[in-house]
């Protein structure tokens, strides 16, 4: 499957604009399209025809939008290539207008954090709809990326460790083609890989958790990594890790990598050193802050990383009979700060129609795209 000519970018966030600026200067002709709702965002767009990226990959650069759209479902219409790039919470709502709308001959590919192939399937099979798609998803956004605007974005883009994996895992041409428009990202060995490996819910949640006094009771920023991945709370990044590459080991995944090498990977830290804190303490995100005051346990990084995430993760560890100590820990902290029940309204193996498949069954999932 070579480049198509054109491609639909579903979402219109930090990713979905990085994404589109991508393909973009990759030779595509991109539309754009989300929802009503987020017309502001896309109409700007349309009206400047272009979204404006700054970066230390390409300075500050205009690159060319053919079309926008607020109809997403007249968009995808007989398109070969569908990006959706949303955050997880979109992904059941995004799931429900394309399994209504594939059909023969498209591709879909979920930029962002994983879990939206196995939700798009998922959703299929209960509509009972069975069109001819390939479908994958990356473990994580190939970028770090901002929106600083209408149509604006600042983004850095990573030097690796962001993985694709195809739904179903073999033979599925998707994968070379986000290789090809992101040269460095690399094969995972299935869907599973994709969503175990996910960045965000191993270094977001603890150090919010451990933290909540300054968090919640300072105005300003606080430095999330800097200050708050002391010692002891980058010993509960590790063991999330740990439990993580333990379920990876459970479902026969082969690469055994783990949070450390990743932020050396990415190209956020220069080397591995000899602890995790040491590591962290010498990478970009020593640097990076996170908004305080009494509205700060309603960011992403609990909003999104605990239910989605760390609760698919727990359900998984339940599904193997992995115990996952840390991480269930950390749903209820969270939750209890937060006063939402992440766990009730998280995403779980059930809701994936996967519930009680045993290791054979998720294995069989991922690697026939259907179950």
């Amino acid at each position: 499957m070579s480049l198509p000519e054109s491609v639909v970018v579903l979402g219109s966030g930090a990713g979905a604009l990085s994404c589109s600026v991508e393909l973009s200067l990759a030779g595509l002709k991109v539309t754009l399209a989300d929802l009503p709702r987020f017309a502001d965002g896309v109409n700007a767009v349309g009206a400047a025809g272009e979204i404006r990226l700054r970066c230390p990959w390409h300075g500050e650069t205009a690159a060319p939008v053919a079309a926008t759209s607020t109809d997403p479902a007249a968009a995808i219409d007989g398109q070969e290539l569908i990006v959706v790039s949303v955050p997880a919470f979109g992904h059941q709502a995004w799931a429900d207008l394309l399994a209504a709308e594939l059909k023969d001959g498209q591709s879909v590919l979920w930029v962002g954090e994983g879990g939206g192939a196995l939700t798009l399937a998922a959703t299929l099979r209960r509509t009972g709809r069975r069109p001819a798609v390939h479908i994958a998803e990356t473990n994580s956004l190939p970028y770090g990326a901002r929106v600083r605007g209408p149509g604006l974005i600042t983004a850095s883009r990573k030097s690796g460790g962001t993985l694709v994996a195809g739904l179903p895992a073999e033979n599925n041409p998707l994968v070379a083609i986000a290789c090809q428009v992101w040269p460095w990202m690399s094969p995972a060995q299935n869907v599973w890989e994709t969503t175990l490996l996910n960045f965000n819910a191993i270094d977001h949640v603890p150090p919010i958790i451990c933290n909540l006094g300054a968090i919640e009771g300072r105005t300003g920023s606080f430095l999330l990594w800097g200050e708050g991945a002391s010692p002891a709370v980058s010993r509960m990044i590790e063991r999330i890790d740990a439990e993580l590459l333990a379920l990876r080991g459970a479902l026969g995944l082969t690469n055994t990598d783990g949070y450390a090498d990743y932020l050396v990977a990415q190209g956020f830290a220069p080397r591995r050193e000899p602890t995790l804190h040491a590591t962290l303490q010498s990478s970009s995100f020593a640097a990076s802050t996170f908004p305080c005051g009494p509205d700060a346990l309603k960011s992403r990084y609990l909003t999104e990383d605990v239910p989605y995430a760390l609760v698919l993760m727990a359900s998984i560890g339940d599904e193997l009979d992995i115990p996952t100590p840390t991480i269930d820990s950390l749903i209820h902290l969270a939750s209890v700060a937060a006063g939402t029940d992440f766990q009730a309204g998280g995403r779980t193996l059930a809701d994936l129609d996967l519930a009680g498949a045993g290791r054979d069954g998720l294995l069989t999932a991922a690697r026939e795209g259907r179950w």
